[in-house]
């Protein structure tokens, strides 16, 4: 049982308590970095899912087990760690055939090339996702098939056709405003991966606007399509961003949306869909890194991962929904039992 203080308008406290919750979207970097976050992690879910974008990424095996390995001791053995291969242009089939056999593995992680933090090998056409014969539509052929999951980011980089997205018309090959990228996905990646894999398990991963929204709505089901909420989406929007010049700790990726979006994400939540659950997206940067003329995105939350879940489902009035979003969704979509204390 967690015990979770959060406050009311009046200032006044509230103990909350929940069985133990996990986080299904964890940054644990690497060596002096993952020493700092996973005891972090460790204090506050039981389990943890970890991206695989390191340098250089994870596309074996045994670099899977060794990253797990090293978290679980970071954490003391206090937290249970899924692990996951970074889908590149490619990633051997095999190597994801001998992943699925580990009991560790959660699954594979799609980045789109150049898009956010170490992406530069994610995979370049989305197209090779549905594309016969193509490495990366092999590994999800075989991801299906084991009944894993294939975890998104959400976003395109190019428009693939002549398309209007939001008030923006765009070419074939035109370079997507970052705030469209996923609209753009949603409405033109996702379907294709949906009726070409029409068994495989996806998670929308850190969904951030009202398109994603409301594609949820129509089409998430529990062990087909799930998303995983950030507490950064939930409690800010893009004016946090730039209020009173660029502020880059308030800076991430996917980029703060406009406050409409903000709402949406918030009225999705609310509404305590099984197949919504806490993926944190917690991302350490370096001071450095983070003010500089290329600044980094990305946020971390490790610290308080579970106090910043709270306080915004307090704000929209959903506090009788943090459980089942915190502890019980994720691990089931994952095929994990949800703890029991």
């Amino acid at each position: 049982i967690l015990e979770i203080i959060s406050r009311d308008m009046q200032m006044s406290p509230n103990r909350i308590r929940i069985i133990a919750p996990a986080d299904l979207h964890q940054h644990f970097r690497q060596k002096n970095r993952t020493r700092l976050i996973a005891p972090l992690v460790a204090k506050r879910f039981w389990l943890g899912l970890a991206m695989p974008n390191l340098k250089p990424p994870i596309t074996t095996t045994d670099a899977m087990n060794a990253h797990g390995k090293e978290v679980m001791e970071a954490s003391g053995g206090k937290l249970r760690v899924l692990e996951t291969l970074y889908l590149t242009d490619t990633l051997d089939p095999r190597e994801v055939e001998k992943a699925c056999k580990q009991e560790n593995f959660a699954g594979i992680k799609y980045y789109p090339a150049g898009l956010t933090t170490n992406s530069d090998a994610g995979v370049t056409d989305p197209a090779a996702l549905w594309t016969l014969g193509t490495r990366p539509f092999k590994c999800l052929q075989v991801l299906q098939d084991a009944g894993k999951v294939l975890l998104l980011h959400a976003a395109d980089g190019i428009a693939r056709k002549r398309v209007k997205i939001r008030t923006r018309l765009y070419k074939f090959g035109d370079e997507l405003d970052s705030y469209d990228q996923e609209p753009h996905f949603v409405a033109h990646t996702l379907p294709e991966i949906m009726g070409c894999h029409n068994t495989l398990k996806i998670s929308f991963e850190h969904m951030s606007t009202g398109e994603g929204a409301e594609f949820m709505e129509q089409h998430g089901k529990v062990g087909r399509l799930g998303c995983g909420l950030t507490p950064q989406h939930m409690l800010t929007d893009r004016r946090d961003t730039h209020r009173g010049g660029l502020r880059p700790h308030n800076f991430w990726f996917p980029a703060p949306q406009a406050l409409e979006h903000r709402q949406e994400i918030n009225r999705f939540a609310r509404k305590g869909h099984p197949f919504c659950w806490l993926a944190s997206d917690s991302a350490m940067h370096l001071k450095k890194d983070k003010e500089s003329v290329c600044c980094s995105g990305g946020v971390i939350t490790a610290h308080a991962g579970i106090e910043l879940y709270a306080e915004a489902f307090e704000k929209i009035g959903a506090l009788d929904k943090l459980e089942a979003f915190a502890s019980i969704n994720g691990p089931r979509f994952y095929g994990i039992k949800p703890a029991t204390s």
